[in-house]
C-alpha cells in the first residue's frame, strides 16, 4: 500500500458518501451517467457535475464512448485504486481549518444519524416485545483504549487501515518522527462504520451539493 497527497478538491469528493457510491458503482463495470442516476435516484443533469469533477481528479476515466444518433454517451469507470491511500496535508489544511473539519463532519454525521435511527427502532421494537439481538441497520460506534508508545500508535493504525482495506501488504510509515516515537501514552480509538445505503434509504444523506469553485 501506498499513500498519495489528498487534495481539498479529493477531500470534498470523499467526504460525500455518494459519490463514494459512485465510484463503488463505476468499479466492477463501465457504467453511463444515467446508469448511475437510476441507482442512486438522482437527476442525470445534476449527476454530470458530479462525475466530471471526478474525472478531472482522476478518480474516474472514460473507457468507452457510444454514438446514439446526434447523442454521445460516455461510458465510466473507476480507475485502479487498489493499495492506494489519500491522505490530507496537515500544513495545507492548516489553512483551510473550517473546511478540513466541515467535510469530516459530512462523513461522520450519517454514520451518527443511522445510529440514531437505529437505537430508536431499538427502543420502539423493545416497547412492542420485540426481541432485539442486533442493530436492524448496518452501523457500529466500537472504541477501545490502549497504553502504547508513539511507534506502536502508528503501527497499530497502520494494521487497521491494512485490515480495512482487505491488503496483504504493509503499510508504509506516513508520519514524520518528531522524537516521541518511544514515549509512552494513552491512545483512544473510535471507529464508526455503516451502510451507505442503509443511510441513503431512511434519508440520511443530504442530496448532492454543487461546490462552490
Amino acid at each position: 500500500m501506498k499513500w498519495k497527497p489528498s487534495t481539498p478538491e479529493l477531500m470534498k469528493i470523499f467526504s460525500d458518501p455518494r459519490r463514494s457510491r459512485i465510484l463503488d458503482l463505476a468499479m466492477d463495470r463501465p457504467v453511463t451517467v444515467k446508469m448511475l442516476a437510476e441507482q442512486l435516484g438522482e437527476d442525470p443533469l445534476r449527476l454530470y457535475y458530479h462525475v466530471k469533477k471526478m474525472l478531472k481528479a482522476e478518480l474516474l476515466e472514460i473507457v468507452e464512448t457510444r454514438q446514439h444518433g446526434n447523442m454521445t454517451e460516455n461510458y465510466y469507470q473507476t480507475v485502479d485504486l487498489q493499495g492506494v491511500i489519500f491522505k490530507g496535508n496537515v500544513e495545507e489544511q492548516s489553512e483551510h481549518v473550517e473546511l478540513a473539519l466541515s467535510l469530516v463532519r459530512r462523513e461522520l454525521d450519517p454514520g451518527l444519524r443511522l445510529y440514531q435511527k437505529s437505537l430508536e427502532k431499538v427502543r420502539e421494537d423493545k416497547k412492542n416485545g420485540g426481541k432485539i439481538e442486533r442493530h436492524p441497520f448496518h452501523v457500529s460506534i466500537e472504541s477501545s483504549y490502549s497504553r502504547q508508545t508513539g511507534r506502536e500508535w502508528q503501527e497499530t493504525l497502520a494494521g487497521i487501515i491494512q485490515v480495512w482495506r482487505k491488503d496483504s501488504e504493509p503499510l508504509e510509515p506516513w508520519l514524520p518522527d518528531d522524537g516521541r516515537e518511544d514515549e509512552e501514552g494513552s491512545y483512544k480509538y473510535v471507529l464508526l462504520s455503516y451502510k451507505i445505503e442503509d443511510a441513503e434509504q431512511l434519508g440520511l444523506i443530504d442530496p448532492l451539493e454543487e461546490d462552490e469553485d
